[in-house]
């Protein structure tokens, strides 16, 4: 058991860091367009492009059914972790762009998606490939961005 103190938010929480995270997450998912960013060594305050870019980067990155408890959506999650000891090829880059495109189409604040690029990334050892996503909000706003897997 731990406590965590954001200055910027002014919130002090004590639990474990599991359970901050699925606390944020279910802030994110409460139809809130506000989320938290962790900058500087804290947690900041986001809304907008901002708020909706880290929401996608969130629901990429967890595991497919991952929390497994959440009421809102118990199918949240990205299928892409089943490909992460795959051999890189083409089919795999197409299966990726396929189950990213499947989490962003089910997010409520996404009106459409316009691309997604998944690349090779060769210099890079830590990371097998990177995901550019190009959206439109509910807001009628492009939103772009990235994330490495």
């Amino acid at each position: 058991m731990g406590a965590f103190y954001s200055s910027h938010a002014g919130i002090v929480y004590f639990g474990s860091i599991f359970t901050f995270y699925n606390f944020i997450l279910r802030f994110i998912q409460c139809r809130r367009e506000v989320g938290y960013q962790f900058e500087d060594g804290d947690f900041k305050i986001v809304s907008g492009h901002d708020s909706l870019r880290n929401a996608i980067n969130i629901a990429i990155m967890t595991r497919y059914k991952e929390l497994k408890n959440e009421l809102y959506s118990p199918d949240f999650g990205c299928k892409i972790h089943e490909l992460t000891k795959a051999k890189k090829s083409t089919i795999i880059q197409k299966k990726i762009a396929y189950y990213c495109e499947n989490v962003l189409k089910e997010m409520r604040r996404i009106k459409t998606v316009n691309e997604i690029i998944v690349t090779d990334n060769k210099d890079n050892n830590a990371h097998k490939y990177g995901v550019f996503f190009n959206i439109t909000s509910i807001n009628d706003e492009v939103i772009s961005g990235s994330v490495n897997l």
